[in-house]
């Protein structure tokens, strides 16, 4: 075949012409060796292709399963922060505004405050009701202690008017002396006794209001814990009037409340946003759950900052999904029913040390959770039970 060939194209040589190009260069047998290597290089190329373009996507695909499932990441996720509705316990009108919208505050920062004159007086009351009780009470003992020595004197002339009785029941048997003294002595111990009897009963009633115990310490008398409540109860009334910022935060929606307004007590007025206080509510599928865990290291991005990246953790996981929660949760069992992927809301804290400043609640995120998860070269072999995370 190669001399045929050879001599083909030495046909259109013409005759007493130089030979030019690959022939007269390398001549017959080098041309021939020539296009036989391109030959293999291209079978060899053509092979090589059909053997490593297959293995190539096995192994690009045995990767991603064995490194796949490691990330959970998702959008539906929000800025949370804790909100606290700025509600006075004490109705009154308004007398001073030391806060405007949007101010940054402090935890015991003034706020505003309610016109303190009624419950100074009401205060004023407490405080002299308990002085009255101190009063009272100390009156009651010394009665007390009055009663014991008087009772004492009322038994001794009881025993003398019945030894005054008996001496003169005796004289009258003797003829001694007369019915009308007899008479009178029997009067003079009725009327011992008597007062006997009223003064062991103020001496009882006394003591009841003692307890029963003569020396009750004051802090235990009915009359002066009741009125140091009352007194306590006007003082935390009057520092009520006062409101303070009770975390870090930002004042929101301080237009409601004016100069002069009649607050009542229980209605909130405006709202107080914390700043330091700020987390991420998210709500992946819950095919994407499976091997997320609590305190698994979290990657978020803020919409409103897409340059910038914050570092968290699970904090928590929520043990039903967001359609248990709500107000009219699904019937599951109606006939035309269709099964949806569910969401489990799932809440994000950052690490300390970060700046949430310009975080504001409500704000859109994106979270990737680094599950540490990775594949098993077995699980490509065998059931897929042998992949599956040991963790519960």
């Amino acid at each position: 075949m190669a001399p045929n060939r050879v001599g083909e194209m030495q046909k259109h040589v013409e005759p007493g012409a130089r030979p030019t190009g690959i022939v007269g260069t390398l001549g017959p047998a080098k041309v021939v060796a020539r296009r036989l290597l391109v030959r293999v290089t291209h079978m060899s190329l053509r092979a090589l292709l059909l053997v490593a373009i297959p293995l190539a996507v096995v192994l690009v695909g045995s990767l991603i399963y064995l490194l796949g499932g490691r990330y959970v990441s998702t959008d539906n996720a929000y800025i949370g922060a804790q909100r606290v509705l700025i509600t006075p316990e004490v109705s009154g009108k308004v007398v001073s505004i030391s806060v405007v919208e949007g101010q940054l505050l402090k935890p015991g920062d003034v706020l505003f405050a309610i016109d303190p004159v009624p419950f100074e007086l009401a205060q004023k009351e407490a405080k002299a009701r308990l002085d009255r009780v101190r009063t009272e009470f100390e009156t009651l003992k010394s009665n007390l202690a009055t009663l014991g020595k008087r009772i004492e004197l009322a038994r001794q002339s009881v025993a003398a008017n019945q030894s005054e009785y008996n001496r003169k029941s005796e004289l009258l048997g003797n003829r001694i002396s007369t019915p009308s003294d007899l008479d009178r002595s029997r009067m003079a111990l009725v009327s011992a006794k008597a007062q006997l009897e009223e003064l062991e009963g103020m001496e009882t009633s006394a003591k009841t209001q003692l307890l029963g115990d003569p020396n009750l310490p004051i802090e235990r008398y009915p009359q002066f814990s009741e009125a140091t409540a009352a007194l306590d109860r006007a003082n935390r009334d009057l520092a009520n009037t006062v409101l303070k910022a009770p975390l870090a935060g930002m004042a929101t929606q301080v237009v409601s409340i004016q100069m002069g307004r009649f607050l009542t007590a229980g209605t909130p007025v405006f709202s107080v946003m914390g700043t330091d206080a700020v987390w991420i509510d998210a709500n992946p599928k819950e095919t994407d759950l499976t091997h997320v865990r609590i305190g698994q290291p979290v990657s978020i991005q803020v919409d409103t900052f897409p340059s910038k990246a914050w570092q968290g953790r699970v904090a928590a996981i929520s043990p039903g999904t967001g359609a248990q929660f709500a107000i009219l949760p699904p019937q599951n069992a109606a006939g035309n029913w269709i099964k949806i992927v569910q969401r489990v809301p799932i809440r994000v804290e950052f690490l300390p040390g970060q700046d949430l400043r310009r975080l504001r609640a409500g704000m859109s995120a994106n979270i990737e959770i680094d599950t540490g998860r990775r594949g098993r070269i077995a699980s490509l072999f065998g059931s897929s039970a042998v992949a599956e995370d040991p963790d519960p």
